[in-house]
């Protein structure tokens, strides 16, 4: 069974050896807990992808403490180094990935078959902490079962992943800072770079920082990937990055996103029952479904004051806590799409995914 510690010098040493010995340990970041192996272990990052019941054609990210630990890891050209210490200086420790061209040694476990490496330098302290202690890099997706709702507390590691044995559980007191993953941007060996995942850190900061360096390169925002993936058949081309699937972040109750009706409404999106509501969560955002709440089960709002990052922090947990609402068989999500706000954007391609995409129409 899974063991909750509190955060302490003991608790850490403890994870420390469970990390040199081959084993797991789940542990706060700024964005999500991860769920981190030695990742130059095969046999440790082999757990990883048993516990959560993770396709092996999703690359899994690798978390360092310091700038020069890239070395060892990465074989980027000039303009990949170039970029990498740019970025890497300017927003690490923070929630910024970057995907680069991998050493031949990196276990290809971590790169899903691929020649590149996805890394980043969290800004946590007890990530920093565990990272400084082992003194390797730790490969940590989400922990979590693959697909659910990532978590931002240790009760929901304990919820997904409870039953996996030797597995420590660092806990915080408080939900991680950000809530949700970070950004992800690959610098290419071609010499583009795109923002595969997005995240807290926008298009916008990091073209100003690479143009300040002398970078004159726009950085491409990548639209929404549509990849679906059942339970029996992997996907054969291995990801550049995780979260490009369809379904993901995705509740135990059937999800829907409500169609904004300042859009055009589309003829092809089905209608939803306000008798339904009666059976549904609905999770808002500044209010804008606020007549709706005396008609729902349960009514959530990210942020009555429309803040993305009290949003940001919020989605998640909501997502959980709907799941939880004794009677509910729906859960309703706001459609942040039309936003001119690239931080809500990322907030929405969660929502996006958890629901799989589908819209609904309030009849």
């Amino acid at each position: 069974m899974a063991k909750i510690l509190n955060f302490s010098e003991e608790s850490m040493d403890l994870c420390a050896q469970a990390l040199q010995a081959s084993n797991l340990v789940a542990f706060p970041t700024e964005t999500v807990y991860g769920l981190g192996a030695n990742a130059l272990d095969e046999k440790a990052l082999e757990k990883i992808f048993f516990a959560k019941g993770r396709p092996k054609s999703d690359p899994l990210i690798v978390h360092i403490s310091e700038l020069f630990q890239a070395e060892s890891l990465t074989e980027m050209t000039s303009f990949q180094r170039q970029c990498f210490d740019i970025l890497g200086k300017k927003f690490w420790p923070g929630p910024l990935t970057l995907i680069v061209k991998a050493s031949k040694n990196i276990p290809k476990l971590i790169t899903a078959g691929g020649d590149s490496i996805a890394i980043r330098i969290p800004s946590g302290k007890i990530a920093l902490s565990l990272l400084k202690k082992v003194n390797f890099p730790i490969a940590a997706p989400s922990a979590n079962r693959f697909g659910h709702v990532s978590p931002t507390k240790a009760s929901h590691v304990l919820d997904d992943l409870g039953n996996y044995p030797d597995l420590f559980i660092i806990n915080q007191i408080e939900e991680c800072d950000i809530g949700i993953e970070s950004t992800v941007v690959k610098i290419s060996e071609n010499n583009e770079i795109s923002i595969l995942r997005p995240g807290a850190i926008s298009s916008l900061q990091l073209n100003n920082e690479l143009k300040e360096n002398n970078i004159n390169i726009k950085v491409n925002l990548i639209k929404r990937e549509v990849k679906i993936i059942n339970d029996e058949q992997e996907i054969s081309t291995p990801l550049d990055s995780p979260g490009q699937l369809l379904t993901h972040y995705s509740p135990n109750i059937e999800s829907f996103i409500i169609k904004n009706k300042e859009l055009k409404i589309n003829k092809n999106i089905p209608l939803f029952s306000k008798k339904l509501l009666s059976k549904s969560v609905l999770i808002d955002f500044n209010s804008k479904n606020l007549k709706l709440k005396e008609l729902s089960l349960c009514y959530l709002d990210l942020s009555v004051s429309g803040d993305s990052k009290e949003a940001s922090k919020n989605l998640f947990h909501f997502l959980r806590k709907a799941e939880m609402v004794e009677k509910a068989e729906f859960i309703l999500l706001p459609d942040l799409n039309y936003e001119n706000n690239e931080n809500l954007s990322a907030i929405f391609d969660r929502v996006y995914r958890a629901a799989s995409g589908k819209f609904i129409q309030i009849n």
